[in-house]
């Protein structure tokens, strides 16, 4: 158990015992590992407590680069960030740049203590990606560097704290640093051989249509919806959920120029322009070609990337209710005559009429849009 250190006659607050607390648990870690559960309740007080300009930041750092696990990780992230937020004297600057060269000089043989590394920095882009945007073509370099760890949890924390930096700098940072983001998740990300880091490449990739796609031309963009077609056929159903949702969204990014993102620097900017037929090749004929014996999984997935995609246009990029309507002819034209009878077809199509279309829908629009449809049908 891990003792007080109060200099005699000197009353501490609360807080300050548990600075001390923590500054005791690291100072002995040599000789003891840390108690993971003495750890997690002592972050979790300390958090609570953060209420004047704390001085713990280096023994938070020690911990994070101790080789702690994930819980203890995640709580002294927060802890970091809520601390800097506060005002501490500590540059963000400074400590980004301290976490990066920890992670530059990372050793295979630390997974542990590059996966601190990785998840406390990616939290500091969270809350302060706008300040440190400078810093984003190094990080995603060191991503690249981690991809390459045998650790799935190293590849997955290194691909969460890629997703926070691209979030955080919101498409302000420089165009290569987009630019190599991008060349990270398509060349490691999408195919890895661990379920939970193809996941959190979705999420990049998702991140990338929240973002405005940044550095990324409509060729890029057509990539990025192909290989998340292409990760619809997984047997895991958690990475096709997710690829869905970033299918749906970098759909909807395609089709509306306007809101892509042009970074700032040097490099050939691509032209905003809107991706031609791509919810035909992307939606539509995979739903009419899916075959046994993952058919019904992949329509699914397509279902659900038309839902995404359809509210990303309207609560997104603010498209009118009545739009929505001309989508509708698009998703019926999936039931061709090959699987009209197909009743889990004829199912998906219906879920996407309802949640995609009609619940987005004001009254007066729905009124009009049965009305549309009793036409079609008839």
């Amino acid at each position: 158990m891990a003792r007080n250190y109060v200099r005699e006659n000197v009353p501490l607050s609360r807080f300050g015992v548990l600075v001390a607390q923590l500054e005791s648990i690291v100072a002995s870690a040599a000789q003891q590992p840390p108690d993971p559960l003495l750890c997690f309740d002592l972050l979790s007080d300390l958090i609570s407590a953060i209420d004047e300009e704390p001085k713990c930041e280096d023994a938070l750092y020690s911990l994070l680069t101790l080789g702690a696990k994930r819980p203890i990780r995640h709580l002294a992230s927060i802890a970091m960030a809520r601390i800097i937020s506060k005002g501490d004297g500590i540059s963000i600057y400074s400590r980004a740049s301290s976490l990066q060269g920890f992670l530059s000089d990372g050793k295979r043989s630390e997974p542990q203590r590059v996966a601190g590394a990785a998840q406390c920095l990616g939290e500091l882009y969270r809350h302060f990606g706008r300040k440190i945007t400078s810093g984003l073509l190094e990080t995603t370099s060191i991503v690249a560097k981690l991809m390459k760890f045998n650790e799935d949890f190293v590849r997955k924390e290194a691909l969460l704290m890629l997703q926070n930096a691209l979030e955080g700098s919101g498409g302000c940072a420089a165009f290569n640093a987009y630019v190599e983001a991008f060349r990270v998740i398509t060349r490691y990300a999408v195919g890895d051989k661990s379920f939970v880091v193809r996941i959190a490449g979705a999420r990049c990739l998702r991140a990338f249509a929240n973002i405005g796609g940044p550095g990324l031309g409509v060729a890029e963009l057509d990539t990025s919806a192909s290989l998340s077609v292409k990760a619809l056929e997984d047997p895991i159903s958690s990475v096709r959920d997710a690829f869905a949702e970033a299918l749906g969204l970098l759909l909807a990014l395609g089709l509306n120029p306007e809101a892509q993102v042009q970074p700032r620097g040097k490099g050939p900017a691509p032209v905003a322009k809107q991706i031609e037929g791509g919810l035909q090749r992307h939606l539509i004929l995979p739903f009419t070609r899916a075959s046994a014996p993952r058919s019904k999984d992949i329509r699914i997935s397509i279902t659900l990337s038309w839902v995404f995609f359809l509210q990303a246009i309207h609560l997104k990029y603010l498209h009118p209710d009545s739009e929505l309507q001309s989508y509708s002819i698009m998703v019926m034209d999936m039931l061709h005559s090959e699987n009209s009878n197909d009743a889990h077809a004829m199912a998906c199509v219906l879920y996407i009429l309802r949640v995609g279309i009609t619940n987005q829908m004001t009254e007066p629009t729905q009124r009009s849009f049965l009305v549309f449809l009793g036409r079609k049908v008839c």
